[in-house]
């Protein structure tokens, strides 16, 4: 029983059919033609259309704890057209879950544990076309292709808009790379998964403690572990290369790394 005679909670650890638990969830309650957008170690993202509105969102959904809550927190101060607008969030005891046979919600967690919810993140929807896709295109193409370089520098302006626009707010992006740069349904250019972000503000112990470990490596500064807005200058550095010019490898991409050192 997930409920003892005195009132008090015990762990759930169970997979529950979807129309057992539809009336629990607003996630699905709410929002119907749900679709699986991606899942990695962020979390998984879905496109899901809000009833009332009958408009499409990306929901993200993510473990409750504090570091995602930093992103909600980072996301909801930040209004900017090259931005991934935040709408919404809230709290569920259970993360959805799809399978191609039918859907089904599992949960595994103490209801009372506040650090076992999921937290649902509710954006606006961009185009599954990410600037790493964007990228890949163009490089089928000669590097002296005019029309690439008039569109790369269009983005990377863009692009630079958005960080600027991150950095007033006195935050760090620390995982800037094509793939977490979208396109939204304006086609602008939307910079996206603040994951990782943090404040510039922190104090020295916390930015002592920040690792060489954090963020993606090919598209990390030298700086290993205090550092600041300065980091997330390197990566846009590095993704202009590659909206001009062809990297064929991950040595390649290295080496101009090295040289942009």
């Amino acid at each position: 029983d997930a409920v003892k005679s005195n009132g008090t909670t015990n762990s759930v650890n169970a997979t529950v059919s979807f129309n057992n638990f539809v009336h629990l969830s607003r996630f699905t309650s709410d929002y119907d033609s749900i679709e699986s957008l991606g899942k990695g170690g962020f979390g998984h993202v879905y496109r899901a259309r809000e009833k009332l509105l009958d408009k499409n969102y990306a929901i993200k959904i993510v473990r409750g704890t504090k570091k995602a809550l930093r992103e909600v927190l980072a996301l909801s101060d930040l209004h900017h057209t090259n931005i991934v607008r935040y709408y919404d969030c809230w709290m569920e005891n259970a993360e959805y879950k799809q399978d191609s046979a039918a859907n089904t919600l599992s949960f595994s967690q103490s209801i009372s544990d506040s650090e076992s919810q999921y937290l649902y993140i509710k954006m606006e929807l961009c185009d599954t076309k990410t600037l790493n896709k964007w990228i890949k295109e163009q490089n089928k193409t000669a590097p002296q292709n005019t029309k690439r370089r008039e569109d790369g520098l269009n983005i990377a302006q863009q692009i630079i808009s958005g960080v600027e626009y991150i950095h007033s707010k006195k935050l760090i992006h620390r995982d800037l790379k094509p793939a977490n740069i979208m396109f939204g349904q304006d086609k602008k250019v939307k910079i996206g998964d603040f994951g990782l972000v943090t404040n510039e503000n922190e104090d020295d112990k916390n930015r002592m403690e920040r690792t060489n470990k954090t963020g993606t490596r090919s598209y990390m500064a030298p700086e290993q572990r205090t550092y600041d807005r300065k980091v997330d200058i390197f990566a846009v550095g590095l993704i202009y290369f590659e909206l001009l010019w062809t990297l064929s490898t991950g040595h390649e991409r290295a080496m101009v790394s090295f040289l942009y050192t």
